[in-house]
């Protein structure tokens, strides 16, 4: 099924569980919700995959056995919810777990993306104007001062020796732009390297500790949504190892042999890091009031709404400090071009 990698990639899927929820709670039967939204798709590959659920459905198999044989575009929290649902006689709980979970991890991806656009244009646009006055401005304005190189500051005959360059080679320096863009391109897709550069900044003293609590806030909100739904504890700690980085599935394995030996889950991931002061007591209530579903939304909420200050603080900072270095690099060009001038009027004076 070749089609199922193309529309993995693009399948909506959180659109598609919110209109199947919705169909359900109108009292619709699930073969005929699925019909609905069959009908009533325009994208070919779309299509085709609700075509195949309906299939599924209808040749006896259950909504969790169909959705996992496209694991690809169902993730495994989604199965495993479903599953445990239709033990107790729907999937619309399942549904709704779900839809919440994904909605706010979705909201606090988008914050943090969102957060990061304005400082990527003003980088991009100062490095547009630096291209700019070095490729452009400099070569036409240092014409006049080429026989006067070796006398000029030593920066100022940089800047201009540099401009020079780039005007007398435009294709090379065309080239080396975008073999420079394409390789940055690679690392940041290419696993090894992003694993790498991850593992950067993990190191880092406030960026390490914000990427540390959003990994908390989605292991606190699927593991939450898992046990909610009645999934037992091992179960769902090994669901939520798969999502988990590379760096942190360790710890969870042995927080799941932990929970399997009978440590209770709260003092199992305090001992391996993965709560907070105000997590490790939450939890701890929670598995005295046998709530702890509902004790990791909590975590995560809280955790979440840290992360968003954190994040807005940073932004406001880094947005005039980024100003600041940008209008220091073009007016440090700007002024070396016209210091040969100002020097030769002091010359002539």
């Amino acid at each position: 099924m070749s089609y199922m990698a193309l529309s993995a990639a693009h399948f909506p899927l959180l659109i598609f569980c919110q209109q199947l929820l919705s169909l359900l709670e109108a009292g619709m039967q699930l073969v005929e919700a699925l019909d609905t939204l069959t009908e009533k798709e325009a994208s070919t590959s779309h299509h085709q995959l609700l075509g195949q659920l309906q299939t599924g459905l209808r040749s006896g198999l259950s909504f969790s056995q169909v959705l996992k044989s496209y694991p690809e575009v169902f993730p495994s929290l989604l199965q495993a919810a479903i599953e445990a649902n239709e033990q107790t006689g729907g999937v619309t709980q399942a549904l709704k777990r779900f839809v919440v979970y994904e909605t706010q991890f979705q909201a606090l991806r988008s914050r943090l993306t969102g957060a990061l656009i304005y400082p990527a244009l003003l980088l991009s646009l100062g490095a547009v104007v630096i291209a700019f006055l070095l490729g452009y401005v400099v070569p036409r304005f240092s014409v006049v001062f080429i026989d006067r190189l070796p006398d000029m500051p030593y920066l100022s005959g940089l800047v201009i020796r540099l401009g020079l360059v780039i005007a007398d080679n435009p294709t090379t320096t065309i080239a080396v732009a975008l073999c420079a863009l394409v390789t940055m391109g690679f690392v940041a897709v290419h696993p090894a390297t992003r694993n790498w550069l991850i593992g950067i900044a993990w190191q880092l003293p406030w960026l390490g500790e914000r990427l540390r609590a959003f990994q908390l806030v989605r292991m606190y909100r699927s593991l939450g949504m898992l046990l909610s739904g009645g999934i037992p504890a091992v179960r769902s700690l090994q669901l939520i190892a798969g999502l988990a980085p590379s760096r942190s599935r360790h710890g969870i394995e042995q927080v799941i042999n932990s929970v399997s030996e009978g440590l209770p889950i709260s003092v199992a991931l305090q001992t391996e890091g993965f709560t907070t002061v105000v997590s490790d007591r939450l939890l701890t209530v929670g598995e005295r009031s046998g709530q702890m579903g509902e004790m990791l939304e909590r975590a995560a909420d809280f955790l979440d709404a840290e992360l968003e200050r954190s994040v807005d603080k940073a932004v406001r900072l880094m947005e005039p400090l980024m100003m600041i270095i940008i209008g220091v690099l073009i007016g440090g060009i700007v002024i070396l071009m016209y210091l040969p001038i100002f020097e030769l009027a002091d010359s002539v004076g």
